[in-house]
């Protein structure tokens, strides 16, 4: 972050793709020269966002779950933001609390874990809508209507990553869009290069990029994409004890049951309306 450009930052919530994203944004630092953090939950900057951020020098900011108030409190950014149908976060969270998320750094994961081994996966579906009301709620307070911030549905972006991204890369600002000819081509390799070496502790300099050629943005992109990170699974194969478990939307009509549409219509039918998964609490499994 330097007086002249403002963050970038990529607000999230819980099993919206934050790690595919934070992938694509490393890489992307990594070859620019700049600075990314990750941060996930407030014990992780302290109960202050803008403090943190000003004080690490933050250039690309990944807040994995986004409160609106903390976000207030960030120095002048640019970002996207990204939502995903409430349902497959419910569906998506059982999996991933059941199997795979990590919890070193989530102590409350490890007890949650425990009470849905205990169960069924009826009763760990209901288990879960307790379990990610705060989820529920950060997306239900955001504001959607900050101009320097690009609203997104991840239901959107995955089935074509490639202009998906794209527009998220020129709302950002960091697309050279110039043609990328062999001379350029060797000059950008050169910087990327020692940019790559300094984010590894190699060499001590660094050649701070604006932007990245659209061509590397987007082999960056399909370096990153779903089969490259689950070994070849295609999307819509299941494997339910990794991250990336299946990478489809509309999941959640494959698990819920009677009594888990009436329950998400009663806690959180209103959010669906929201951010236009439906157009009213008239909808079924």
């Amino acid at each position: 972050m330097t007086a002249d450009r403002p963050l970038l930052a990529y607000f999230g919530h819980h099993k919206c793709a934050s790690t595919w994203v934070h992938n694509i944004v490393n890489n992307f630092c990594d070859e620019a020269g700049l600075r990314s953090d990750y941060l996930a939950n407030e014990g992780m900057f302290g109960g202050d966002l803008g403090g943190w951020v000003r004080e690490h020098g933050t250039d690309f900011l990944c807040y994995a779950n986004a409160d609106i108030e903390q976000v207030r409190g960030l120095p002048p950014f640019r970002g996207f933001h990204m939502v995903r149908d409430p349902r497959d976060i419910m569906v998506s969270a059982y999996f991933s609390h059941l199997h795979s998320h990590k919890t070193e750094a989530w102590p409350a994961l490890v007890e949650h874990r425990k009470r849905l081994q205990s169960v069924d996966k009826s009763d760990g579906l209901m288990l879960e809508l307790d379990f990610n009301a705060d989820v529920f709620r950060e997306m239900a307070s955001w504001d959607y209507a900050q101009e320097n911030v690009l609203e997104l549905k991840m239901e959107d972006l995955t089935p074509d990553p490639l202009n998906g991204w794209m527009e998220i890369f020129r709302f950002l600002g960091i697309v050279d869009e110039e043609h990328f000819g062999k001379r350029r081509q060797a000059g950008f390799m050169m910087r990327s290069a020692v940019n790559v070496l300094h984010r590894h502790g190699r060499l001590p300099l660094r050649f701070p990029l604006p932007a990245l050629p659209a061509e590397r943005l987007l082999g960056i992109v399909h370096d990153n994409r779903f089969e490259a990170k689950t070994g070849g699974r295609k999307e819509g194969q299941t494997d339910v004890k990794s991250h990336y478990r299946k990478g489809v939307a509309g999941d959640w009509k494959n698990h819920f049951e009677p009594e888990h549409v009436a329950a998400f219509k009663e806690r959180q039918g209103a959010l669906l309306v929201q951010l236009g998964y439906e157009d009213d609490l008239d909808w079924t499994a």
